[in-house]
C-alpha cells in the first residue's frame, strides 16, 4: 500500500495488517537522519497512534532489477537508518524489508543450480545478513509468466498448477509440475547457499496481468489464480520448505498510471477494473468456491459522457498528431496489438484515446476539443471487450463535494 494518508486513516481501529512501501526516488530523496525522522513521524508513527495496524515497512522496490529504477542510493545503508530511527521511535515491532525482482537471481532449468546474479552479489549478501540480524522476511516478487515464457523457455502451461502438459522438472529428489513451486524453491536453494537456510521468504507480489502481454487474459489470471488460492490454503509448501507459505497477490485494482516502460501489462494486473467491478471469480476465503468477489460499494462515477472523434479526416495529420498527444495523458495500452482494444478500427482508437483525456479532465467540455476534432456524446461508444471508460470521482473529490462515504467492515 502507498503511504496516502487519506487511504491509510481508513484502517484505523481495524485488525487489518498494514505494509508499507516507500518508493525508490522517495527512499533516495531521504539520505539524512532528519529526514528520515520526519517522513516516518507523519506517515508511520502518526497513524499508528490514530490506530492503524502498520506492521512493515518495504524501504523500496526491486532495487537491483534490470527491469526498474535504478536507485542512487546506497540499499543497505538506507535500510539501516530507517530501521535505527523506528527503533528509536520505540517502533521496534515495525519490521523492514526490501522485495525483490526474481531478476535478482540466476534462475536455472532446476532450483539447485540457482543462486545470486554476479554482479550483486556483494550487496545482496550484505542485504541477506541485514535481514538475518533484524529477523525480516526475504521478500520476493514473482511474474511466473514472464519466468516461464522468457526465461526458462518452458511451455506457458507449466506456469498453471493445473498443469495440463506433460512437463514435469526432476531435481535430486524434488519433483516440480508447476512454475510458482520452482521459482521459489530457486530463491531456497540460492539462499541456503548463501549461509541462510532458515530465513523466512516471503512472496511480496504474485499474479497474471489481464492484458498488455502473451498470454494475459481474464481467463488465464482466473486460472492462475484459482490454482494459486487453493495451493496456499493446502499449506503444503513446496519440495524443499513444506509447510505454509506467506503470499500477496498483485495486485487488487488496475493502476492506469504505472510506468509502461517495461510493458503495458503493468497497469493490468488487476483483480478488479479501477471503477470496483472484479473482472473474475476469485475466492478470497481460499475455500475454494466458484463466485465473483464483492463488487467495491461507495464508487462515485462521472456522468455518462463520451468524447470521441467527430470523423473529420480532412487533416489526418493533425488528427493523429492529437491521437498521440492524447496518449501521453491517458493509458493507450490497451490499444496495442494483442490488447483488449486492439482490434478498433483507426478511428475508434482515435475516440478511445479523446475519451481517455476527457475523463482524467473530468469531463470539462474544453477537455473534449482536439483542434476541433472531438465531440462530446451520451451514446456509449464501447465494442464488444473494448470499454471506453467513464471516470470515477476519487477519495479527495468526493471529499471535497461533501459525498458521504462509509466503509462497511
Amino acid at each position: 500500500m502507498s503511504s496516502a494518508s487519506d487511504i491509510i486513516q481508513i484502517f484505523a481501529a481495524i485488525n487489518i495488517s498494514i505494509s508499507i512501501r516507500i518508493t525508490n526516488r522517495t527512499v533516495n530523496r531521504l539520505n539524512k537522519k532528519k529526514l528520515v525522522y520526519e517522513w516516518l513521524e507523519a506517515k508511520i508513527k502518526e497513524p499508528i497512534n490514530k490506530g492503524v495496524k502498520i506492521v512493515e515497512l518495504t524501504v523500496g522496490t526491486e532495487p537491483f532489477s534490470n527491469a526498474l529504477y535504478v536507485p542512487k542510493y546506497d540499499v543497505v545503508d538506507s535500510i539501516s537508518m530507517m530501521q535505527d530511527v523506528l527503533d528509536e521511535m520505540d517502533l521496534e515491532h515495525v519490521t523492514t524489508t526490501i522485495g525483490h525482482g526474481v531478476d535478482v537471481f540466476n534462475i536455472s532449468k532446476v532450483p539447485s543450480e540457482s543462486g545470486l546474479r554476479d554482479d550483486i552479489k556483494g550487496m545482496m549478501l550484505k542485504l541477506l545478513e541485514f535481514f538475518n540480524k533484524t529477523g525480516s522476511p526475504f521478500v520476493v516478487n514473482m511474474f511466473p509468466l514472464q519466468t516461464v515464457r522468457d526465461v526458462l523457455n518452458y511451455p506457458i502451461e507449466f506456469t498453471f498448477f493445473d498443469n495440463m502438459s506433460n512437463l514435469t522438472i526432476t531435481d535430486g529428489n524434488s519433483t516440480y509440475t508447476n512454475a510458482v513451486e520452482l521459482i521459489y524453491d530457486s530463491v531456497v536453494s540460492a539462499i541456503t547457499n548463501a549461509g541462510y537456510s532458515n530465513m523466512k521468504i516471503v512472496i511480496g507480489e504474485i499474479g497474471w496481468p489481464t492484458d498488455g502481454y502473451p498470454h494475459a487474459n481474464i481467463k488465464n489470471a482466473e486460472r492462475f489464480n484459482k490454482g494459486l488460492l487453493k495451493f496456499i490454503a493446502s499449506k503444503q509448501g513446496t519440495p524443499l520448505r513444506p509447510g505454509p507459505i506467506e503470499a500477496y497477490l498483485h495486485s487488487l485494482s488496475d493502476e492506469n498510471k504505472f510506468l509502461t516502460t517495461f510493458g503495458a501489462y503493468q497497469r493490468h494486473w488487476g483483480i478488479y477494473e479501477s471503477n470496483g467491478n472484479p473482472k473474475y471469480k476469485i475466492d478470497f476465503s481460499l475455500q475454494d468456491r466458484d463466485e465473483y468477489p464483492f463488487q467495491a460499494k461507495g464508487v462515485v462515477s462521472m456522468p455518462h459522457r463520451w468524447c470521441v472523434f467527430n470523423g473529420d479526416t480532412s487533416n489526418l495529420a493533425l488528427v493523429r498528431k492529437n491521437y498521440k498527444l492524447a496518449c501521453e495523458v491517458t493509458d493507450c495500452t490497451t490499444l496495442e496489438e494483442g490488447s483488449s482494444c486492439g482490434g478498433l478500427s483507426e478511428e475508434s482508437k482515435f475516440s478511445y484515446a479523446f475519451n481517455g483525456c476527457y475523463q482524467r479532465e473530468k469531463q470539462k467540455i474544453e477537455a473534449c476539443d482536439f483542434d476541433g476534432l472531438g465531440r462530446i456524446t451520451t451514446v456509449n461508444p464501447s465494442q464488444d471487450k473494448c470499454e471506453f471508460v467513464v471516470e470515477i470521482l476519487a477519495f479527495e473529490d468526493q471529499v471535497a463535494a461533501n459525498t458521504e462515504m462509509l466503509l462497511k467492515v
